[in-house]
């Protein structure tokens, strides 16, 4: 059964450089009603100021997708890559045995809001991965001309 959660109802963290709703239980939010469902692990809807972010940091074992909603978000990682993601850019990270990066607002006056979705993979220990996509903002129309 899926169970609608409300903004006003998700765990809330709030720093001077990050506002993050989330979903499940995550960081200092603990809900034991709302740990994941299945393997979907986290969503966080994220706001990160203006030249602020995560600093480098790692993560094992965890299927990382990063979805820009508004502003541009620097990403940089031990795999070499070096990118700037823009609205309508998904970031998907394969953590595998090991993956270490940082996500910063590539902005000096404007917010980046992203959402961050961690699915727990059906393999672990894997080499880690990253690819990205854009995904045109063209909305998509029905064939007898509604919108969806």
């Amino acid at each position: 059964m899926i169970t609608v959660r409300r903004h006003q109802d998700c765990g809330l963290t709030t720093l001077k450089w990050l506002n993050s709703y989330h979903t499940f239980s995550f960081g200092d939010y603990y809900d034991s009603h709302h740990i994941s469902f299945g393997e979907l692990r986290v969503i966080n809807d994220d706001v990160i100021a203006p030249n602020k972010g995560f600093a480098s940091h790692g993560h094992t074992d965890m299927e990382i997708i990063t979805i820009v909603l508004e502003g541009k978000l620097k990403h940089q990682d031990n795999l070499g890559n070096k990118f700037i993601l823009g609205y309508g850019d998904v970031q998907m990270i394969s953590a595998g045995h090991g993956i270490i990066h940082s996500e910063y607002n590539h902005s000096k006056t404007e917010p980046v809001h992203l959402l961050q979705i961690w699915v727990l993979p059906n393999k672990f220990s894997l080499a880690p991965d990253y690819k990205q996509k854009y995904f045109s903002a063209a909305v998509n129309h029905h064939p007898n001309g509604a919108n969806p």
